[in-house]
């Protein structure tokens, strides 16, 4: 499984509910349009695909960040502290 810091700016407050619920079939919210998601190959390629069926292509914007473990692992805040990276695992049922 790979990491991948999942990041959005969505426009419309409808499609902004709909990304938000489907990121978190996916990973662990760490801010309000920020998640953190440990993915396959195939998990990405599902998310990338539910995702693109909600965005608009031309107000939205969806960005994805792969860290590599040591990277998520050392990840750090100012204010509530962050959950240990695998504090939480995520289990997708398809």
């Amino acid at each position: 499984m790979d990491t991948y810091l999942v990041a959005y700016d969505i426009a419309d407050p409808k499609r902004l509910r709909k990304v938000a619920r489907t990121c978190e079939d996916f990973g662990v919210r760490r801010q309000y349009s920020v998640f953190l998601c440990r993915l396959t190959a195939q998990d990405l390629v599902k998310l990338k695909s539910r995702l693109y069926d909600i965005v608009n292509l031309e107000q939205d914007q969806v960005i994805f960040v792969p860290l590599c473990n040591r990277c998520a692992a050392q990840m750090d805040a100012l204010g509530r502290a962050v959950e240990a990276f695998d504090a939480k695992d995520v289990v997708i049922v398809t």
